[in-house]
């Protein structure tokens, strides 16, 4: 760290912070969330006991994230209610995981691989679990040694004779840097082999998602798509749902997202060896407004298992300008 940074800032709070801090109030009410800030205006939010997502996303004051009629509610409601669809009283934010043995649609699916005499089968809720676990705080703060703000956590998903998935993640951002990074590592922590399948649900909103938006870096098809259906608030809309292999968009040139009238422009570059596949997803009814890009593994069902004690590391990196 730079001697005359120091002298100027002793704990250097006039340029970068990091605050452990709790919801008082409303439907998100005890909660633990922690808010970070660096000297080029990003201003993040992670959800310590709801995954260790990031909740909020801004720079320069401007929100880019989406934010739902929720509210972060906490307790979060289990996702195996309402017939599976328990996860959408929780959905909200910026960054939501989704996983860690099942995302998409609730499912039937075989669970023989754990042994369990009494049952081969389970029913998985709409995107897994992992989003309402809490989260253990292993590390916050200014690293002064590397120049970065981190926070590091590990979640863990588990049940008798299931899955016991840990989520090990670290959430970084330079004290004067526009890249903020996502590396996580998933173990398996039991004695059986289990699946394993991640979905980032990247989650724009309003003002940054507006009809003025631009997506570039999407192969032809999808980019076409998604410019005869521009981000326009309706009523009946619904949502619709595009995907496309990770393989079709170039290492070099990461998606991005732009809006002119504001002058932000939002990066997304990820790990392409687990994670195969990129959605976009459409929510433009009213009340709701969200576009999700959400770079994925693919179904669990067609992964290997993971087997005890192996590991599977992805990353996300996500780079803004004002």
């Amino acid at each position: 760290m730079d001697s005359e940074l120091r002298k100027k800032s002793p704990d250097l709070r006039a340029i970068a912070d990091v605050r452990l801090v709790a919801i008082e109030d409303g439907p998100g009410r005890g909660q633990r969330l922690l808010l970070a800030r660096n000297a080029a205006g990003i201003q993040f939010e992670i959800a310590v006991d709801r995954g260790f997502d990031l909740s909020s996303l801004s720079i320069r004051g401007i929100n880019i994230g989406w934010h739902s009629a929720t509210q972060m509610r906490f307790p979060a409601v289990d996702p195996g209610s309402e017939d599976g669809w328990g996860f959408l009283r929780n959905f909200d934010g910026f960054m939501v995981t989704c996983g860690l043995d099942h995302y998409s649609r609730p499912r039937m699916v075989d669970v023989a691989h754990y042994n369990h005499p009494h049952f081969g089968t389970k029913t998985m809720p709409l995107h897994g679990r992992i989003s309402t676990e809490r989260a253990r705080l292993l590390r916050y703060g200014v690293d002064e040694e590397s120049g970065d703000i981190i926070c590091e956590g590990m979640v863990r998903q588990a049940s008798v004779f299931g899955e016991t998935l840990e989520l090990r993640r670290r959430i970084s951002l330079p004290l004067a840097g526009t890249e903020l990074r996502i590396d996580d590592t998933v173990t398996n922590r039991g004695f059986r082999p289990t699946r394993h399948a991640i979905l980032y649900h990247l989650n724009f909103g309003y003002p940054f998602l507006d009809r003025d938006l631009k997506i570039a870096g999407l192969p032809f098809a999808l980019s076409e798509e998604l410019r005869s259906d521009p981000p326009i608030p309706a009523d009946d809309y619904g949502e619709r749902v595009s995907a496309v292999d990770s393989a079709g968009i170039a290492a070099d040139c990461p998606v991005s997202l732009s809006n002119p009238q504001l002058g932000v422009s939002v990066g997304l570059d990820f790990s392409r060896r687990h994670l195969s596949k990129l959605a976009v997803w459409r929510a433009y009814q009213s009340g709701v407004f969200a576009l999700g890009v959400e770079p994925r593994t693919e179904q669990a069902e067609d992964r290997p298992l993971l087997q005890p004690g192996e590991c599977c590391a992805h990353w996300v990196a996500i780079s803004l300008s004002a």
